[in-house]
């Protein structure tokens, strides 16, 4: 019976922390050069959680905020990202935050801060 206590454990880590989802320390988003160019193309997390992105593909990138340019709010932008580099973001308020690559418009990703981060099966009220 002691056997299976490890393995319950991992398995219920498993159930309460889905794929997209981040409780604590650095949210990594992958740059790729297929889909889904940002990989998670969506993440979840706490405010003042930073992001990160990796550029693994073969071409430079960027990682911009949509209210960008168009006289929004601009919550981020980063410059050129060439193979190998980094860009990282932290401290977005509670908000829906979609990005785009300047470079190649049909790659798109969004960051969704919330003050929590509800656990699958929950509702709130």
């Amino acid at each position: 019976m002691k056997l299976l206590y490890p393995f319950l454990g991992w398995t219920l880590l498993a159930v309460v922390l889905p794929a997209g989802l981040s409780q604590a320390g650095n949210t990594q988003i992958v740059l790729l050069d297929r889909m889904p160019f940002y990989a998670p193309s969506t993440v979840t997390i706490l405010p003042g959680q930073p992001v990160q992105w990796d550029n693994r593909s073969m071409q430079p990138h960027t990682v911009t905020h949509d209210g960008c340019g168009r006289g929004g709010n601009c919550a981020f932008a980063s410059e050129h990202l060439h193979p190998g580099e980094r860009f990282s973001v932290r401290g977005l308020p509670p908000g829906t935050y979609s990005y785009h690559c300047e470079i190649h418009p049909f790659m798109r990703g969004r960051i969704q801060v919330k003050r929590t981060v509800p656990l699958p099966g929950i509702t709130e009220l």
